[in-house]
């Protein structure tokens, strides 16, 4: 029994640095004072400081922001409409319906930048630009609300709704005052794994943005073809940094929300 158990946290040991030290490498070389960053040639804080001064980089990081954070406001409202009427309705196709959403997130990226391209192209009248990208990423965004929302959905204890509508309340109201607060958790949680998946794509972002419409994620592409820098490893230590405070706030919001109700 020793054995298994010394075995399994080997097995989680390796695990944890296979996934981690690529990271933690982007994190050390980008306060080396290497011009590469690709060795350690001591410590500095400069790099830091000219992504400050990087205009473009300023640029493509305000661009991905709004486009996330818009993304991230629509696809989560989408999300939490759609996934409340799965659940609580019934109608002939509900399970094909609740099948199909899922194919914007099992499809390769690639096929579905693609046909958004030719879609916009031959049969939309959008050109393309801020307005494609948000479309696109609402696209591919909503499917993961409606999931990570049902799955709250089904933690729920709906004799709430029905006692609220009993004492005269509309469903509006009941869903605003009384589902909506008990939903929080799981319309947070979508948020926050919407906002660096709409953030940090690349593939479909590509396909649809046209010209003059680089995002961060495609600025990195464009910088890493002429050769690594110090400033991309930069822009990845603190990519990596937002996500986490991202998630650490999500789970602390998460215990302050389980010990209200406690």
């Amino acid at each position: 029994m020793k054995l298994r158990i010394l075995f399994l946290r080997l097995i989680s040991l390796v695990t944890y640095i296979f996934l981690w030290a690529p990271v933690i490498v982007i994190i050390v070389f980008s306060f080396s004072a290497n011009k590469y960053g690709i060795k350690w040639d001591g410590f500095t804080w400069k790099w830091y400081a000219a992504l400050l001064e990087n205009d473009m980089v300023r640029e493509t990081c305000l661009r991905s922001l709004v486009i996330a954070l818009i993304t991230v406001v629509v696809s989560t409202f989408l999300g939490t409409i759609t996934a409340y009427g799965l659940y609580k309705l019934k109608f002939k196709g509900k399970q094909l319906l609740r099948t199909s959403i899922l194919l914007p997130i099992v499809m390769p990226e690639v096929v579905t930048g693609a046909a958004l391209l030719l879609f916009f192209i031959k049969l939309s009248p959008l050109q393309l630009g801020y307005t494609t990208i948000i479309i696109a990423h609402i696209v591919f965004s909503t499917p993961l609300a409606v999931f990570v929302i049902l799955g709250r959905m089904q933690r729920i204890d709906w004799s709430w709704e029905e006692a609220s509508m009993d004492l005269g309340a509309t469903r509006l109201s009941t869903f605003r005052r009384v589902i909506g607060p008990l939903l929080m958790p799981g319309i947070a949680g979508a948020a926050a794994l919407i906002f660096p998946w709409s953030f940090d794509d690349f593939v479909i972002t590509y396909f649809v943005s046209g010209i003059g419409n680089t995002t961060l994620p495609i600025y990195v592409f464009s910088q890493l073809r002429h050769g690594s820098t110090p400033v991309i490893n930069v822009i990845g230590t603190l990519f990596t940094v937002i996500t986490l405070i991202g998630l650490l706030a999500t789970k602390m919001a998460e215990k302050r929300s389980r010990t209200a109700r406690l």
